[in-house]
């Protein structure tokens, strides 16, 4: 690679990093609404649900650890396998690493990536960067997704997401309504009795208590050997 492409390059780079900054929040640490607004959206009781502001309940629950950093590369690898992930969003990440001090030769060449239409594109690179970045790859799908979700379930408790609208996700964009532990099983009821009318479920307050607590027992779920390390497909 010459020095006039590593310069180009650099300028790229700059540029990805300053537009991918405004859309971190959507990006990383938030979860867009997927799920429609309930059908009772005028009830006060219920219209705000997925716009108030995250409510941290750590102290409630002190067994649950602190969310991992959504930029450590397990972190991005799970959400990647799992599909939680874009591959128009992969540039602005790898920028946001470098950025945090993160520094491979893939790294630097998906920052780089100027058109990025799907994930195919780029899943050799993607994976070449995960395994510089010390992460097992590829990963299991499963285990992606519920690495993923205990991350979110740890958000929710520490007041970084709106518990409702990452039930929402979990139940929608991840697991496809498909919940493979008890712990997702329960979340998913919960969210549904949310539409359901006044008259016949809990209250609104019931349900907050119900699914912080679900989100709890999520956030202590032991997932295989992968606290210490990632279960990669070449290694199943």
């Amino acid at each position: 690679m010459t020095s006039d492409l590593v310069d180009w390059r650099v300028v790229v780079l700059r540029s990805l990093i300053s537009k991918y900054i405004t859309h971190r929040d959507t990006n990383l640490l938030s979860i867009s609404n997927t799920r429609p607004v309930p059908s009772n959206q005028d009830n006060p009781t219920t219209r705000n649900i997925y716009t108030d502001p995250p409510r941290s309940v750590a102290t409630k629950y002190p067994e649950v650890p602190a969310p991992d950093d959504p930029l450590a590369p397990i972190s991005i690898a799970a959400r990647w396998a799992s599909r939680d992930l874009y591959g128009e969003d992969m540039p602005g990440v790898a920028a946001d690493l470098l950025e945090k001090g993160f520094d491979t030769s893939s790294l630097r060449r998906l920052a780089g990536e100027l058109q990025v239409h799907n994930r195919d594109a780029i899943e050799a690179l993607v994976g070449a960067m995960f395994r510089e970045l010390g992460v097992a790859y590829p990963l299991l799908e499963q285990t992606a997704k519920l690495i993923a979700s205990r991350q979110i379930a740890r958000e929710v408790i520490a007041g970084i997401r709106n518990a409702w609208t990452a039930a929402n996700h979990l139940e929608i964009a991840l697991w496809n309504r498909i919940p493979e532990t008890p712990e997702l099983e329960a979340i998913f009821a919960i969210n549904d009795e949310v539409d359901w009318d006044i008259p016949y479920g809990r209250s609104l307050s019931e349900l907050d208590e119900a699914l912080y607590a679900e989100f709890a027992k999520l956030a202590v779920t032991s997932i295989d050997s992968t606290d210490s390390q990632f279960i990669s497909k070449e290694e199943s």
